[in-house]
């Protein structure tokens, strides 16, 4: 339930999550559901220098594999806990990358996720989020400002990926 694919995410989806962003405005970011690092590694290339990422994987192979494979960011277990993990105050996030697998948990866990999400991000700040369904739309909509999807058919299996400002 807390793997949302059995295949790394592809690096056409990884580019379609990082190119969007005017980076020179990304301070802070955090990334949930870092996985196998694939998306990790496209924001740490698109990163300016002194932007600061915090990543969250509730896996501990995989978040030992991150930190191993990144040791300049910073690893931690559970997405709901974000403003506690990271030491901050609320609205203090840039964006916010997620690949979590929202269709595998309860309808409780998803919205203390994207509470947390949305309480971490300043104003004008974004969620970049992936699904494989569309099923997080109207979730999204009623916590952001505005929404936005794009298909990315390069991925397997394909994947939607969601800008939400907040």
């Amino acid at each position: 339930m807390q793997i949302g694919s059995l295949f790394p995410s592809s690096v056409a989806l990884a580019k379609k999550m990082t190119d969007s962003l005017s980076w020179e405005n990304i301070n802070e970011a955090a990334e949930l559901g870092a996985g196998t690092g694939v998306i990790t590694k496209e924001i740490i290339r698109s990163m300016q220098p002194g932007t600061k990422l915090h990543v969250f994987e509730k896996d501990e192979e995989m978040r030992r594999k991150l930190y191993s494979q990144f040791p300049e960011i910073s690893v931690y277990e559970d997405a709901r806990d974000i403003l506690r993990s990271i030491n901050k105050s609320e609205g203090t996030l840039d964006a916010v990358f997620s690949g979590l697998p929202f269709a595998n948990f309860t309808s409780n866990m998803r919205l203390e996720i994207v509470e947390e999400v949305y309480r971490s991000l300043r104003p004008g700040g974004v969620l970049i989020a992936f699904q494989y369904t569309t099923q997080m739309k109207k979730t999204f909509q009623h916590y952001f400002k505005t929404v936005d999807i794009s298909f990315v058919p390069k991925n397997f299996p394909p994947a939607f990926v969601y800008i939400c400002e907040k």
